[in-house]
């Protein structure tokens, strides 16, 4: 159908190294264009190191020449970086995805009893449980709890507070009493 209208599917796949409950299905055809990075799965924030793949190479051309006219290149040391990832990527995956779906199982089980709202995600890192007034509750965790969540009506989900579980599992657990806190006090007043 995409071919014959002379579109393209651009499919995010920054998280597929990231899902815990089942494989991922990534989308396969002319015109499909996948895009990955090596900041989720291998930790590599900040090194602005990525790719894309499609079947199409005159669309592969286009794209990489207007990339060098409109941008600096990636650095030699990220490409580097990724280089050695890439060497050690099947022993480097296996090993974190039991670390994240741990972390992921402590933040579920720690808002689900305190009573909230919540989708347990099927990978990633982020959590989005149900929070009325989610922008003031964003800014009231934020300045009164030190507590850093965005709104989830950033992502699509209104009404959800997107946190992180991107960190240790002692920060996790500190995280989860200072919404308790939250929870038990001035949220009662929205």
């Amino acid at each position: 159908m995409c071919n014959n209208l002379g579109i393209y599917i651009i499919s995010d796949e920054v998280y597929k190294d990231l899902i815990y409950v089942r494989e991922n299905y990534p989308m396969k055809g002319k015109r499909v264009i996948t895009v990955n990075s090596f900041s989720k799965t291998y930790a590599m924030c900040g090194l602005r190191l990525g790719y894309f793949h499609t079947l199409d190479r005159a669309l592969v051309e286009k794209i990489v020449d207007m990339k060098s006219h409109t941008s600096m290149n990636t650095s030699i040391a990220s490409q580097a970086m990724g280089l050695a990832a890439m060497k050690e990527r099947s022993t480097y995956v296996a090993a974190h995805v039991p670390i994240w779906k741990k972390r992921r199982d402590i933040i579920y089980e720690g808002m689900r009893n305190l009573g909230l709202d919540v989708w347990n995600p099927e990978g990633a890192f982020y959590i989005l449980p149900k929070i009325k007034n989610s922008s003031r509750a964003m800014h009231d965790l934020y300045y009164n709890y030190s507590l850093i969540t965005y709104d989830g009506v950033w992502f699509g989900a209104p009404e959800r507070l997107r946190f992180s579980y991107a960190l240790g599992v002692e920060k996790i657990e500190e995280g989860l009493k200072r919404l308790q806190k939250f929870l038990d006090t001035e949220y009662k007043t929205y």
